[in-house]
């Protein structure tokens, strides 16, 4: 593998110089595509149209080599079957073979760390995690002789970036083929004669989202409510007004087990643990105060959590090593009044509802779906909740499902589906889909679910 990305670097190290064209025509023999990451997949594949790529490199690379391309001439396409393809042309000038100069186009993606061990690009490490793939896209121009006398490359780096998409983010590619082959056009055109051989460049595409049977119905070209975090506190607009919402850090205090001191504030709770917890003093406990603050309507809510944590889930790196009591032992309060309270459930699946992992869209608008394989196999995955809370303010059932990354909170009021949020640490967007639910407990849901007790508390 090392060998033969040091021969792909010999390629692009090498310079040939172009002395004046004159007025002669260039045929674009072939553009020839391959994927290291997911060789088996159909995403990479050029698009049906390839004529705006083409066209990319008429008004770019070509016009400034003042070569024409003989348009009459149909570009082949080529798929790669193997790695050890990359780099190689296969020339067939049977046809073509009167022409003074022959194009081929490269695309290939390729894995970073793969480009990074073979020191193809230098990115600072901030950077360098961002990166989801790198596709090179290599120009060459061979003469009569099968001489190569001009190579140009790219090396494009793509990023995943915030859209107005929900659901399960797809992990295989850096956005739909639409997007991924719209930035791989604008790069092609920045493609120069007299640039460097080896030029970088990187972008940041719209994340695709699989497609599924639980989020994708309710928000499917629905609007989306924005929200502003800047500024410590949670603001969104409706009909009905502006909302301001404040989520402070939440307070963590350690309960000791075997305090025995009658006017211990930790008594009864002490008591429900050594009851109900096996091995209780091999843990620690923990009591949570988050408070909450709603501005448009004056309330002041705190929340009152106990947790466990265990040192040796810990150890094995076990993400549920802090976790709620199971008991209704969690409280809500508006100030000093006890208005309600919930539990917590940990790794819930939700009956009957799948992501399907082989086909992805763009988290918005379904109609437009995409394969990433050339046979679906209609793979079909649980959606399982990180957590499931439930519980009762006022007398009015709710519930909040967190999906498995935290990003998406679904959340029901009456048993009714009200709002599905995503956002990571803080809401990013909102669909509304019940629009009539009471306003003030919604906004109450809103702090609650990304409140820093269901993060990580410190």
């Amino acid at each position: 593998m090392r060998r033969y990305y040091s021969f792909i670097i010999f390629l692009f190290c090498q310079t040939w110089v172009l002395n004046g064209w004159g007025q002669q025509k260039l045929v674009l023999e072939q553009i020839q595509v391959y994927s290291s990451i997911h060789p088996t997949a159909s995403y990479w594949k050029l698009p049906s149209d390839i004529t705006p790529i083409i066209k990319a490199l008429d008004s770019g690379i070509l016009l400034k080599m003042a070569l024409p391309r003989d348009t009459n001439i149909v570009t082949k396409e080529f798929y790669l079957t193997k790695q050890s393809q990359l780099g190689k042309i296969n020339i067939n000038w049977l046809n073509t073979r009167d022409y003074d100069y022959h194009a081929y186009l490269e695309l290939y993606e390729m894995d970073p760390d793969l480009v990074f061990r073979n020191n193809l690009v230098d990115l600072p490490d901030d950077k360098k995690d961002s990166i989801h793939s790198f596709w090179l896209m290599t120009f060459s121009v061979l003469n009569k002789q099968q001489q190569k006398v001009l190579q140009k490359t790219i090396i494009l780096g793509l990023a995943k970036a915030p859209s107005f998409g929900i659901g399960i983010e797809n992990q295989a590619t850096a956005s739909t083929p639409f997007y991924l082959y719209n930035a791989i056009t604008k790069a092609i055109n920045l493609l120069s004669p007299a640039g460097e051989e080896i030029e970088y460049l990187d972008a940041k595409l719209p994340t695709s989202y699989t497609t599924d049977n639980y989020w994708m119905p309710f928000v499917h070209n629905q609007p989306r409510v924005l929200f502003d975090t800047t500024k410590n506190f949670i603001v969104y607009n409706l009909a009905n007004g502006t909302h301001i919402l404040r989520s402070p850090a939440a307070i963590l205090n350690k309960i000791n087990v075997r305090d025995k001191n009658l006017n211990n504030p930790y008594k009864n709770i002490i008591n429900l643990i050594k009851k109900n917890r096996i091995n209780a003093y091999n843990s620690e406990y923990y009591q949570l105060i988050q408070h909450l603050r709603d501005v448009k309507n004056d309330y002041d809510y705190n929340i009152e959590g106990y947790m466990e944590f265990n040192a040796d889930a810990a150890a094995a790196d076990n993400q549920l090593a802090l976790v709620f009591l199971s008991d209704s032992v969690h409280k809500i309060y508006n100030n000093k009044d006890s208005i309600g309270y919930f539990m917590v459930k940990d790794i819930v699946p939700e009956k009957d509802k799948y992501f399907f992992s082989d086909i992805i869209y763009n988290g918005y608008d379904s109609t437009k779906q995409y394969a990433l394989t050339d046979k679906v196999n209609n793979k079909k995955y649980p959606i399982i909740h990180v957590k499931s809370i439930d519980g009762k303010i006022n007398n009015i059932p709710f519930s909040i499902k967190l999906s498995d990354n935290n990003i998406i909170k679904t959340i029901f009021i009456n048993n009714k589906l009200t709002m599905i949020l995503s956002g990571k640490g803080k809401p990013f967007q909102m669909v509304l889909v019940d629009k009539e639910a009471p306003s003030a407990l919604s906004d109450f849901l809103i702090m609650f679910s990304f409140s820093e007790i269901f993060q990580n508390p410190n």
